[in-house]
């Protein structure tokens, strides 16, 4: 662990706001991003990986770690930090008073910096500071993060199957479509709002984006008021992060020796009850195992949030 006490120094470094809007890029740069992502992203092909990234990130490089910091400036998304010139070990810096959601994308973020402009920013002592990147450093770091949460593939798959689902063509679907296909994304791939309206932009699913960021605020209200999804939509929007506590990782081993046979259900819970582990969070890994019904909890999310449009009190 490090220490950072400094507040006005790290301010001085922090992340600008990011930028969903990657359009600007040119075609051979979405390219290169998106061939990156899918070599990045191999075990994970096209599924949701959301909260997982931590752990992912950590697998990739033992010289890579997290910290989650109390800013006080709710300007600071995250920054990489290398405690010295020329460095090998590296700080993905998170603001723990952001929402889990964003400090998910913030992660990618950062990682995409920390593999594509590390040899350079290394060089310099303390805080990389990338406000003195030239803009398109920020939008391949979006984009890569955009994509790798939510791929191309994906996302042609999950407006296929809305489609059919409604018995309309994709080119026919109305902006409440899009909108609620907005939502289920946001809360299938654990990605910011605002960054999946901008996938369909990218994508060139939606024409219109400055309709739907007109009608950002409406579109959150849906999304935070959906009372089923409560403690989900609870859980993505509050700014605690327990999968970079340390016992997380052990409730993590424990599945993995859970899925390879080693261990049953109930001997893993003997064990986690002697270690004083939260019974919750194990049980809550167990729960995650199962996917058989998936495209049958898909629709269900989605005719939940079609028959709550205009329904908000």
């Amino acid at each position: 662990m490090i220490s950072i006490d400094n507040q006005e120094l790290f301010q001085k470094y922090y992340q600008k706001e990011y930028d969903f809007n990657t359009t600007s890029l040119t075609s051979k740069e979405v390219n290169k991003i998106k061939r990156f992502v899918k070599e990045k992203r191999v075990d994970y092909a096209i599924a949701p990986i959301g909260e997982k990234v931590f752990e992912w990130i950590l697998e990739q490089d033992p010289n890579l770690k997290f910290e989650l910091v109390d800013f006080e400036s709710e300007k600071i998304d995250g920054m990489l930090y290398i405690p010295s010139s020329g460095s090998d070990k590296a700080y993905i810096i998170l603001n723990s008073n952001k929402a889990l959601i964003n400090q998910i994308f913030t992660a990618l973020h950062e990682y995409y910096h920390y593999i594509a402009d590390y040899t350079e920013v290394k060089k310099k002592p303390y805080i990389c500071n990338f406000s003195e990147l030239t803009s398109v450093n920020e939008k391949r770091a979006s984009r890569f993060a955009a994509e790798f949460l939510l791929p191309e593939d994906a996302l042609k798959n999950e407006i296929n199957f809305y489609a059919r689902n409604v018995n309309m063509q994709v080119k026919d679907l109305s902006f409440e479509d899009y909108a609620t296909i907005c939502i289920f994304l946001t809360l299938k791939y654990r990605m910011p709002l605002k960054a999946v309206i901008y996938r369909l932009f990218e994508e060139r699913y939606i024409k219109d984006v400055a309709l739907y960021i007109e009608e950002y605020d409406f579109i959150k209200d849906v999304l935070q008021q959906l009372k089923i999804f409560e403690k989900q939509v609870e859980a993505l929007y509050s700014s605690e992060n327990i999968y970079l506590e340390v016992d997380n990782f052990i409730h993590k081993k424990m599945k993995t020796v859970y899925m390879a046979g080693y261990a049953s259900r109930e001997e893993i819970i003997r064990d986690a009850e002697k270690l004083n582990l939260d019974l919750d969070k194990v049980q809550e890994f167990f729960e995650d195992i199962s996917n058989e019904d998936e495209d049958e909890d898909d629709l269900e999310v989605i005719d939940f949030i079609q028959k709550h449009w205009g329904n908000e009190e």
